[in-house]
């Protein structure tokens, strides 16, 4: 007779165990369903106020309005993009966890440092590219340049004593920079910065010669008067900086340099939710006030494919290969 009881215990145990999972399940179900349901964080992997940063609290308050939930911008720099990125690794895959990086964090990082916490293709998911930025070469007031041209022409003569500022090794500004040694045939040294607006800002103060930064900070760098802009850095100006050369007025009219930027979260996350951030992405960079945003600070909308799910990570995996070839044509070892 004593049996019975240990039966019935074990049936009442596996009634609650079975309960206990299918709510799981259904819960999960009903979380990704509702998502989200509380604020989202976008991780900038750079210092408040420079061209990513700029470019993330734009796209975050229509993000926000899409979503209708707050989007929190979070700035966690240095390291050229590995400490913002490291803290994406470490959160949960659950959507509420975003980082905006671009083609140096993302593509290029992988090339110039050896032993990165993490693999860009394989622990992130890319959701969407969202905004693409000309790139400017921005040189002190006083710099006796006026152009593509005449900047070659005294860096060749005087590369030793020069140096240009960057947000660090893999960033946007260093590649821009390694891209003008190795187009111009010179040999420029850095100064590394925990953000691009701290380059700068030591541009304007003239304690460096240059930078290359985005089109949407040169406009107000260079209205500034404490900055003089030298050329952009593709076959055409653009309106915002209509003063600006372009290199294809120039003898270099092969370079073209245009920075991407992209929305990625944490691999994991489920495919309804990755969805469901690519289709509010889309329409945030379709709303005409951030459209006419991206007009004034020079930004261009991506291509429809690079918009995609699948287009953007096509696009982040053809760009780790060309900067890889590029950066080891440059001589840019892994560090």
């Amino acid at each position: 007779m004593q049996p019975k009881p240990i039966i019935k215990r074990r049936c009442k145990l596996t009634s609650r165990v079975c309960t206990a999972i299918f709510g799981i399940i259904l819960g999960g179900s009903v979380q990704a369903g509702t998502y989200p349901e509380r604020p989202i964080s976008l991780i900038v992997p750079y210092t408040a106020g420079g061209p990513t940063d700029v470019l993330a609290r734009a796209i975050g308050e229509g993000l926000a309005k899409e979503l209708k939930q707050a989007v929190v911008v979070e700035n966690a720099p240095g390291a050229g993009g590995i400490i913002g990125q490291s803290k994406l690794v470490r959160a949960a895959p659950d959507g509420y966890t975003l980082l905006l990086g671009n083609v140096g964090t993302l593509a290029a990082n992988a090339s110039v440092h050896k032993d990165l916490p993490y693999n860009n293709l394989e622990d992130f998911t890319p959701i969407a590219s969202v905004g693409d930025a000309p790139q400017i070469l921005s040189a002190r007031i006083d710099f006796p340049a006026q152009d593509l041209d005449s900047f070659a022409a005294y860096a060749k003569a005087n590369a030793a004593s020069m140096n240009f500022g960057d947000a660090g090794v893999g960033s946007g500004a260093f590649l821009g920079a390694v891209l003008l040694n190795a187009t111009l045939g010179i040999n420029v040294g850095a100064v590394h910065y925990r953000g691009a607006a701290q380059a700068t800002a030591d541009v304007m103060a003239g304690h460096i010669d240059y930078t290359v930064e985005s089109s949407s900070t040169a406009v107000s760098s260079i209205a500034s008067g404490k900055i003089k802009g030298l050329a952009v850095l593709s076959p055409e100006r653009v309106s915002v900086l209509p003063d600006v050369p372009s290199a294809g007025e120039s003898s270099y009219k092969n370079l073209n340099y245009t920075i991407w930027n992209m929305v990625v979260v944490k691999k994991g996350v489920p495919e309804e939710i990755t969805q469901k951030l690519n289709v509010a992405l889309n329409k945030v960079l379709a709303q005409p006030d951030l459209m006419a945003r991206y007009q004034k600070m020079g930004l261009a909308v991506p291509s429809e494919s690079h918009r995609s799910l699948a287009g953007s990570r096509k696009l982040l995996t053809d760009d780790i290969a060309r900067w890889r070839q590029l950066l080891s044509d440059a001589g840019i070892k892994p560090e």
